[in-house]
C-alpha cells in the first residue's frame, strides 16, 4: 500500500482543483461572474437574436440597453415613482419592492413587466405573464414605436386608482424619442396585463387563481396545492399562512419570478 503524507496530499489536492478551473476557463465551462446574455431564438427569421422572456431580475437597464438596444436612461425613468428615481445601473429586481403597495392586487410591475416592455419596444415575441402591467411612462415610450398601437397599449394599462403615483391614462402620449428596434415579429400580446389577479389577503376566497406578488401561502393551499408541492417549485420551506410567496422568496434570496410560472402552472392544473 502506497501512504501519503499529509501536506502533500493536500498540495495535490488543490493543484488538480486550480489546475481543473484553468483547464475549465481555458475551454469556457467556467465563469465567475454572470454573462447577462439572453437566450437566441433558435428558429425561423428571429433566429440568432435575443429573446426577451429570458431578461433576469439581476439585469441593469444598462444591460438591457446592450443586449436589446432600449434606451436605458429613459426606460429607467419610465419606470420610476415619485420619490424613487431608478439609475440606469440599477437591476431591475428592485420593481417588484417598489410597485408592492401601489398596484391594486392582481397587478405588477416587476422583471416580468421589464421583459414584456422590451418585447413591445422591440417587436420580439414573448407571452406576457399574467397580472403584468406597464407604468404610464413607459406606455408612452411605447406610443411612437412603429407597429404599435393605442388600443394594443390600453391592456397593459393600470386601471383607475388612488393609490399615489399610478395615474390611468386614455391613451398613452407620443414621447418624442427615437432608437432603433431590433427584429420583426409578433410583439407580446397574449396576457391580459390590465385584467385582476390573485389575492394576497391569505383568506383564499379570491375568484381568481393567479399567482401575484401578493399571493400568500394560504391563498396557494385554498387552491389546492399543498406545502410539499410548494416547497418543491420554490425550492425553501414555506412560511406561514399569511406570508406572502415575494416576501419568502426575498427572505430566501430568491427572485419571486424564477419560479412564478412554475407555481401558476401547478395552480391551473389543481383547478377543478
Amino acid at each position: 500500500m502506497i501512504r501519503l503524507k499529509t501536506v502533500p496530499l493536500a498540495v495535490i489536492t488543490v493543484a488538480t482543483i486550480f489546475g481543473g478551473i484553468v483547464i475549465a476557463k481555458s475551454v469556457g465551462y467556467y465563469e465567475t461572474t454572470s454573462s447577462k446574455q439572453p437566450v437566441k431564438f433558435k428558429t425561423g427569421e428571429l433566429a440568432g437574436l435575443p429573446n426577451p422572456a429570458d431578461i433576469r431580475g439581476s439585469y441593469t437597464w444598462n444591460d438591457i440597453e446592450r443586449v436589446f438596444g432600449v434606451p436605458a436612461a429613459q426606460a429607467a425613468a419610465a419606470f420610476s415613482v415619485p420619490g424613487q428615481a431608478l439609475e440606469p445601473a440599477e437591476r431591475v429586481s428592485v420593481l417588484e419592492s417598489m410597485y408592492a403597495e401601489i398596484l391594486p392586487a392582481g397587478l405588477e410591475i416587476g422583471t416580468g413587466a421589464v421583459r414584456l416592455f422590451v418585447s413591445l419596444y422591440t417587436g420580439l415575441p414573448m407571452e406576457a405573464e399574467e397580472g403584468s402591467v406597464l407604468p404610464p411612462a413607459a406606455l408612452a415610450m411605447l406610443a411612437v414605436r412603429p407597429g404599435l398601437d393605442a388600443e394594443t397599449l390600453r391592456r397593459y394599462a393600470i386601471p383607475g386608482t388612488t393609490n399615489p403615483g399610478i395615474v390611468e391614462i386614455d391613451a398613452p402620449a407620443a414621447a418624442p424619442f427615437t432608437a432603433p428596434a431590433m427584429g420583426t415579429g409578433t410583439a407580446a400580446g397574449s396576457g391580459s396585463g390590465g385584467g385582476g389577479g390573485g389575492g394576497g389577503s391569505g383568506s383564499g376566497t379570491s375568484s381568481v387563481r393567479a399567482v401575484v406578488g401578493r399571493t400568500t401561502y394560504g391563498d396557494l393551499y385554498s387552491w389546492g396545492l399543498t406545502e410539499a408541492q410548494v416547497e418543491a417549485v420554490t425550492g425553501f420551506k414555506p412560511g406561514a399562512r399569511t406570508q406572502t410567496v415575494r416576501e419568502a422568496a426575498a427572505a430566501a434570496g430568491i427572485e419571486f419570478s424564477a419560479f412564478k410560472t412554475a407555481l401558476q402552472e401547478l395552480v391551473d392544473k389543481s383547478a377543478p
